[in-house]
């Protein structure tokens, strides 16, 4: 498991987060009183669709997805979470159920701070509750962008889109280009975008062939941002 209890100033952790800002002291207490460290294994859910909503989180380390699952097993990834991200804040309206699930991609070490508690400081120090309504408000707008992409643009549009938004946090520059710097398999490419295993490889072998994108071993590079920039127009030449 990545990190482990010593390596992580929880106090430092929750004065530091953007939802607790300008919180009193005692509010801020009653949080690092309340947290807990969560070790989750590879591929185990945090929380499933309908799984009552008890808790907060927030990834210590790893990474975390966040997926829209239908009845018949079809995934659509909303966004990976990792180190800093806070979650979970729909707790603090009792009796809600999860709308979506939280899967480590890879062993994670999370911070839970039960809802109770969470619920406590934000009556303790309401401005949690303008600081929440804040980060919601720039995340729908995240969601928002992803939802037209969906609505409107083709497959390689989104495709290339998940690219460039992976090298805004993962980017490596490298003397071949720039290179992602976490593990996704095809299987992961299609569930971000939406897509078919099948169709996402036809485009990577297209771009490979035209040195846009290749894969240097479990890794993607980008060789051509330029051209991968030009994928993102709303056009279908499938």
């Amino acid at each position: 498991m990545p990190g482990s209890e010593k390596q992580f100033d929880i106090t430092g952790v929750i004065t530091a987060a953007p939802w607790f800002r300008e919180a009193t002291n005692s509010a801020l207490q009653t949080l690092i009183d309340a947290a807990k460290i969560r070790h989750i294994k590879t591929d185990e859910h945090i929380y499933c669709l309908g799984d009552k909503l008890t808790e907060v989180y927030m990834v210590l380390a790893g990474r975390v997805r966040l997926n829209i699952t239908s009845s018949l097993g079809q995934e659509f990834a909303i966004i990976d979470m990792e180190d800093n991200y806070w979650f979970g804040e729909a707790a603090i309206a009792d009796g809600q159920s999860k709308a979506l699930e939280a899967q480590a991609q890879g062993p994670a070490t999370i911070l839970v701070i039960p809802m109770k508690a969470f619920n406590k400081a934000c009556e303790i120090s309401p401005v949690i509750y303008k600081n929440l309504f804040k980060e919601t408000v720039q995340r729908y707008r995240g969601l928002n962008t992803l939802l037209a992409g969906l609505a409107f643009y083709p497959l390689r549009a989104r495709l290339a889109g998940r690219l460039l938004s992976l090298i805004e946090d993962h980017g490596i520059e490298t003397d071949k280009g720039v290179l992602i710097d976490i593990k996704l398999s095809q299987n992961d490419f299609a569930r971000l975008s939406l897509g078919s295993r099948q169709r996402i490889n036809k485009i990577f072998r297209e771009w490979n062939e035209r040195e846009i994108v290749v894969q240097e071993s479990d890794h993607y590079c980008i060789k051509n941002l330029d051209a991968l920039t030009v994928e993102t127009e709303l056009r279908d030449i499938e």
